[in-house]
């Protein structure tokens, strides 16, 4: 590979079991960009790269925090050139973080107290500031908080129906996947959609819709923490609080084991009893996997229609996230279920993943828009290198 002489802001954005990169030019135009997916639960991590690379990353025992510095140092810095910035997204902001902000030890260390409301990527984020300082010293880094773009939600929305101190010690819907809706309200304009009400569905490994309301988010499916709202990939998303608490006298009060049945054995993978990943349980003719989808559909629809129900009714429907974006049939049923709102599917551009999915003559028109979190990420940065 050639070393790059120009100068690049990285974008690392650290899922619960990947890990997207991207390196931009100062003005915005992505030079190189990849995919670290599969890493963690006995998987072997795989690697993709925006040249065609395409490699096993390591082994079934390796998680962020030992991929991420051979990826930075390997992979990433000689095609980078000069770095002068990095940007990380943090999935928890608490009430504390509502915009980007520098990394310092003491930043550091707020993002870390909030591990326990995201532990499934808290540390992963977490794992890449620490790798970053450690390859690219004195270089600024800017923690991109997934929480920010919802903090604004009205307090009776934020609040849950609790007595109000839990509230004010920070028992609130949180949100998240804001860097991701971010993008989408951006992107609006671009896509002919008049300022008005938009759903947005972030569907991928984890799922969640936001109600965006002349480009300000006003609703959000998820919570406290990211195991609420739509089932996911492994997250069950909404429960009876009963169930909770009945699952946790079945494990004989230990919590631990209640939390990883929840953030990993849940949601498609545990409904299906095959995988969390939707292209294995498309391909899949077992009757687990079809009931699966139908849930993961059913629930879906469900969401979407107390998204409209509460920023007032819907102008646009916008998908977005690996499912969002690749799952033509997921869309099919989706829009089929939705048509008594206005929403005419048409078939040939939803199969040929077309920018718009529904009929020029549908009433309401539903789109794809291609999550690029990174790209606000790198945004971020610029903004606070000026």
């Amino acid at each position: 590979m050639t070393e790059s002489t120009h100068s690049s802001l990285l974008a690392l954005n650290c899922g619960s079991s990947s890990i997207k990169f991207a390196l931009f030019t100062p003005d915005f135009e992505r030079s190189f960009s990849g995919l670290v997916e599969a890493i963690g639960h006995g998987q072997t991590p795989r690697l993709k790269t925006s040249t065609g690379e395409t490699m096993e990353f390591g082994g079934p025992d390796q998680g962020h925090a030992e991929v991420l510095p051979r990826l930075i140092n390997d992979i990433i810095l000689p095609r980078a050139g000069e770095i002068s910035g990095v940007g990380h997204r943090i999935v928890h902001g608490g009430e504390r973080f509502n915009a980007p902000v520098r990394v310092t030890p003491e930043i550091r260390a707020g993002i870390a107290e909030l591990t326990p409301l995201a532990p499934g990527h808290q540390p992963h984020n977490l794992a890449g500031i620490d790798a970053a300082a450690k390859a690219l010293p004195g270089v600024p880094q800017i923690a991109c908080f997934d929480t920010a773009f919802h903090s604004g939600i009205a307090p009776v929305r934020r609040e849950m129906p609790l007595p109000r101190n839990y509230a004010r010690d920070g028992l609130i819907r949180y949100g998240f996947h804001g860097l991701s809706y971010e993008h989408v309200a951006a992107k609006l304009p671009g896509l002919g959609v008049p300022e008005g009400r938009v759903i947005a569905c972030h569907l991928g490994n984890g799922c969640s819709i936001c109600g965006i309301v002349d480009g300000v988010s006003r609703w959000t499916s998820m919570g406290f923490t990211p195991l609420d709202g739509l089932m996911m990939g492994q997250r069950p998303g909404r429960l009876d609080p009963g169930a909770v608490l009945w699952l946790v006298e079945q494990h004989g009060g230990d919590t631990a084991a209640v939390s990883k049945l929840f953030y990993h054995q849940s949601g498609l993978s545990g409904v299906s009893g095959l995988s969390g990943d939707m292209r294995t349980l498309m391909a899949s003719d077992q009757p687990d996997a079809a009931f699966a989808i139908e849930m993961f559909v059913d629930r879906l629809v469900q969401e979407i229609g107390a998204a409209a129900t509460s920023i007032g009714g819907i102008d646009a429907l916008i998908f977005s996230g690996g499912i969002g974006e690749n799952a033509a049939p997921i869309r099919t049923m989706v829009l089929e279920k939705l048509e008594w709102l206005g929403f005419r599917l048409d078939r040939t551009a939803n199969d040929a993943k077309s920018e718009r999915l529904t009929a020029a003559d549908s009433v309401k028109q539903a789109f794809i828009v291609e999550a690029d979190e990174e790209r606000m990420i790198a945004r971020a940065v610029a903004g606070l290198l000026d």
